[in-house]
């Protein structure tokens, strides 16, 4: 070989590899910017938006230290704390393959999440979530102006993030239907429609006093058991529903329920006067639940409908929940027969 050639092509192999040194180089740089998807001060965090591309959004805002959804309702509590501590935690835990970037990428353009993180009500990290990993461990997103998605996970846990992201405001709300003080209750009103001479009247009118008299305001001609009413008033003060029902579905439901035989409505009345209720009725046997003869029951045995928020929304309520607090004037007799203990009878 000609000595100019030699030169000629040990001046190329130079070149090509400061050109490819330099390539990698860069995109190493540009990888460590667009990598960094964690916030790691969520103290400071005021507002995190989600929305995806189905026209479902979610802005979840803190204002005085209590995180509000869309402006109206309050947020939960224990999903705020997680989507936080994912915000925090999140990591990448690798790249996406080569043979799956172009479907990630597709798939990040048409479903992907977006997600709007503020500190101090300033725009801090913009990203979009994807699914889920094959092997169901690992998340893809991507960094806002990015053109490399990642699989992201927290350390530790073993499972998908995206589900902590999703913008269904029905999600992000608080369950709450009641939530007092015990002390700040004054009376608990218990209506059983169909039975009324279930129903009852407490009054808490304070310094460990209390009060039951039947649901038309008459006079019991019993002895009154304020142990089992302070029970009761510490069953019922605080009192969740399970979800919501579909959005599509409440008007419709709305208006059936009210066609329908009312099982009960629990109302409280707070020391100020304001008062808060809600109504329960059956729900159909959707999933055919038959007893041990094999005969479909009636009604659903687990869940019943709930009509909360001034009579505007149907939830669904479980019958475990409601099992402390569905008691009849008659448990709080003092006198009532009690129920005898389960190792009566084997005990010599």
């Amino acid at each position: 070989m000609k000595k100019s050639n030699l030169v000629l092509l040990v001046i190329v192999v130079v070149l090509t590899i400061i050109v490819v040194t330099l390539y990698f180089r860069n995109n190493v740089d540009k990888q460590s910017v667009l990598r960094d998807f964690a916030v790691e001060d969520t103290a400071r965090i005021t507002k995190i938006f989600l929305a995806d591309k189905n026209d479902n959004s979610v802005k979840l805002e803190k204002i005085d230290g209590v995180w509000y959804v869309n402006d109206i309702y309050k947020a939960r509590k224990d999903f705020i704390n997680v989507l936080l501590t994912t915000i925090k935690n999140v990591e990448v835990n690798a790249p996406v393959p080569e043979a799956s970037l172009d479907k990630v990428l597709k798939e990040l353009s048409v479903k992907g999440i977006k997600t709007e993180i503020y500190q101090d009500d300033k725009l801090v990290k913009t990203y979009y979530v994807g699914g889920v990993t094959q092997n169901s461990t690992g998340t893809y997103m991507i960094l806002e102006g990015s053109d490399l998605p990642f699989v992201m996970h927290i350390p530790g846990f073993a499972g998908y993030l995206t589900v902590r992201y999703l913008p269904d405001v029905k999600e992000w709300r608080e369950r709450i239907i009641f939530n007092y003080r015990f002390e700040n209750i004054a009376k608990v009103i218990v209506d059983y429609g169909k039975n009324p001479s279930d129903g009852f009247i407490l009054h808490n009118y304070g310094d460990n006093k209390y009060g039951v008299v039947r649901a038309d305001e008459s006079a019991v001609d019993f002895l009154v058991d304020t142990v089992a009413i302070k029970e009761y008033l510490s069953a019922i003060k605080f009192l969740a529903y399970e979800a919501l029902i579909s959005e599509n579905l409440q008007k419709h439901k709305l208006d059936s329920l009210s066609k329908e035989p009312m099982i009960a409505k629990f109302e409280i009345e707070d020391k100020k006067g304001n008062s808060k209720s809600f109504k329960i009725y059956y729900r159909q046997n959707v999933n055919i639940v038959v007893d041990e003869q094999g005969i479909p029951y009636d009604w659903d045995v687990d869940r019943l409908y709930g009509i909360v928020n001034n009579d505007t929304e149907v939830v669904f309520l479980q019958y475990y929940v409601l099992d402390p607090i569905t008691k009849t004037i008659n448990d709080f007799n003092l006198n009532r027969p009690k129920p005898k203990p389960l190792y009566e009878g084997f005990v010599k």
